[in-house]
Formats: structure tokens, C-alpha cells, sequence
């Protein structure tokens, strides 16, 4: 797809940088994502998605009282995700708001199908965790390593993972980075890496 006048002047910060340019922008429109959770993780990475261009549908399940911030409104709790934010998002982007098929980020515990990329939200009760599947990751080791996580923390540090689990989706978009890995992330800028529990095969394959 082509990008049209409008769509190079509201992503031009994004076009100039080298890892994305134009044809990384028109990836990211092609795509979308399917969001699971209600909580501020899941609700920050829709707007970051949204914010670059990536199609977002939220699911069925209601809105709870945590989810109110900037993105969701007090009167807002109660009410689906998917109609509240087909109602929100085309005000941050009319591009989020056209339905298009792709992967899923979702707060933990979830449920995973359907294609990749796969983005996991979770925690261990200090830290968030980020954990990501690309097409060709082991569906195994991310599995394994989901279940061994809790829910994603909540106040500010459950905003910062929404903004990491958002740019880890869109590296993954674009091709870039590994197809499978996690991310601890202990404090707002504190990113560590995670060491992932491989499913047999793998481990037999080292």
C-alpha cells in the first residue's frame, strides 16, 4: 500500500527513522492487533499501537475500574473494550480504527491463537514481564514460559510495560529482533533480559 499525503505528514517521525522509513510505516499499517485485558499494560499498548498506525481491536470482556486513565473515561468502566475503544481510538488515529487481521498482545493469563506475533504482558509480583513469540518462534517456549508468569503489575509500572510490550509488537511487525525472548522490566527504563524455560525438544535440540 501507498502511503498517502496525510499518512507521510502523521508519520514522519516515525518514516525518518532508519528502521522503519516508508516501507516499515506501510507494514505497520498493514497490520493489526488483537488485545486481550483491561488493564492500564494492555490499555497503553493499544494507544502506542493506535499512535503508530496499527489496526487495534479489543475484546469483549468489561472494562475495570483500573482501566480508567488517559485513554479510558471513569463512566467507560463496565462497558466492553472492543466498543469503547472503537469508540476512543479514532481520535488518536483514524488508520487504528480499520479493522485488520494479525497478532495478539495480551495481559496474562490469556489465551493464544491465531498468528503471530504474540506478545505477553505479565509480572512475578516486583517486576513486568514481556515475553514474545514471532512466526517462527517455538510455540512451546512461549508456553512454557507464560505459565510460569502472574498478572502484569498495575500503577505506573503496568503503563511503562504497555509502552515496552507496544514496541517490542512493532519490532516484530517490521522483522526486526529475535522470534522469540522476553524482558523483565523492573522499574520504568530498566529493561533486563529474561532467560526463557524451553520447551524439551529445544532443550534437546542445544
Amino acid at each position: 500500500m501507498a502511503l498517502s499525503e496525510a499518512q507521510i505528514q502523521r508519520y514522519s517521525r516515525q518514516i525518518l527513522l532508519k528502521d522503519v522509513g516508508g516501507r516499515g510505516q506501510e507494514a505497520l499499517l498493514k497490520g493489526g492487533a488483537k488485545l486481550e485485558g483491561d488493564g492500564p499494560a494492555v490499555l497503553t499498548a493499544a494507544a502506542y499501537l493506535a499512535g503508530g498506525g496499527t489496526s487495534v481491536m479489543g475484546s469483549e470482556e468489561p472494562l475495570c475500574p483500573a482501566s480508567a486513565g488517559f485513554l479510558i473515561a471513569s463512566e467507560d468502566v463496565g462497558r466492553p473494550v472492543a466498543e469503547v475503544l472503537a469508540r476512543v481510538l479514532p481520535d488518536v488515529n483514524p488508520d487504528a480504527a480499520i479493522s485488520r487481521e494479525g497478532g495478539r498482545i495480551a495481559e496474562l493469563p490469556a489465551a493464544w491463537n491465531g498468528a503471530a506475533p504474540w506478545v505477553a504482558l505479565g509480572g512475578d509480583g516486583t517486576r513486568g514481564a514481556v515475553v514474545f513469540r514471532g512466526p517462527q518462534g517455538c510455540v512451546w517456549c512461549f508456553g512454557e514460559t507464560v505459565r510460569n508468569l502472574g498478572t502484569p503489575p498495575m500503577g505506573v509500572l503496568g503503563v511503562a510495560l504497555g509502552a515496552l510490550g507496544a514496541l517490542v509488537f512493532q519490532r516484530l511487525q517490521l522483522g526486526m529482533g529475535p522470534e522469540l525472548g522476553g524482558r523483565w522490566l523492573a522499574g520504568p527504563g530498566r529493561v533486563l533480559e529474561m532467560e526463557l524455560h524451553r520447551c524439551a525438544k529445544c532443550r534437546e535440540a542445544k
